[in-house]
């Protein structure tokens, strides 16, 4: 294997298991383990100090923290970036259209997001299909942490009453679904174009 090979592949591996980190953090926080754990504190001193950065940039949103999100997404940027910067190199021999690279790691990095806050309205959607109870915490959970993502639509659907939401079909759920659908198809739309137009 050549050493450019050799990078690509240590770069992946990295990504791969910081991923697997992150993902192992998130789910012991929601498993009763006790923090004092030895594994639980190594876990922690390795991707806390990796989500820190992340966690000044995007605040809890009703008490759901999404920095473990961010950073697995800007984890995935930077290796793509990066993987994409040292093929180019192999192939080309020392050309490398970093421009190009960048452009199509930051289009990945938005379609992502898009899929991941899509999918967020999404639960809410199904949830008000099902006619899930209204006072579940999960379920007041997944409104509280989606009632930004849907205000826009929100005078579509039925008022909040004082005891709380009613429990009918979630409209301004589904035009933020079908919004973000869009919203996909057309940044997908302009960065490939974009890619083959300048480059």
């Amino acid at each position: 294997m050549s050493t450019i090979g050799l990078a690509i592949t240590l770069i992946n591996l990295v990504a791969g298991l910081l991923y697997l980190l992150i993902l192992v953090r998130i789910l012991i926080s929601w498993v009763p383990i006790s923090p004092w754990h030895p594994a639980v504190r190594l876990l922690r001193r390795i991707v806390d100090p990796i989500l820190a950065p992340f966690r000044r940039i995007l605040p809890a949103l009703a008490g759901i923290d999404l920095s473990p999100l961010l950073a697995i997404l800007v984890i995935f940027f930077v290796a793509q970036v990066a993987t994409q910067v040292l093929s180019d190199v192999a192939l080309g021999g020392g050309s490398v259209p970093i421009g190009r690279d960048i452009i199509s790691a930051i289009g990945t990095l938005l379609l992502n997001i898009i899929i991941v806050l899509g999918i967020l309205v999404l639960v809410r959607l199904l949830v008000s299909l099902f006619s899930a109870s209204p006072w579940h915490p999960l379920v007041i959970g997944v409104r509280r942490m989606t009632d930004p993502l849907v205000a826009p639509f929100a005078h579509f659907g039925p008022r909040r009453s004082a005891y709380g939401y009613r429990n009918e079909f979630d409209i301004p759920a589904l035009l933020t679904v079908i919004a973000y659908v869009v919203l996909y198809v057309v940044i997908r739309f302009l960065f490939d174009s974009v890619l083959a137009s300048v480059f």
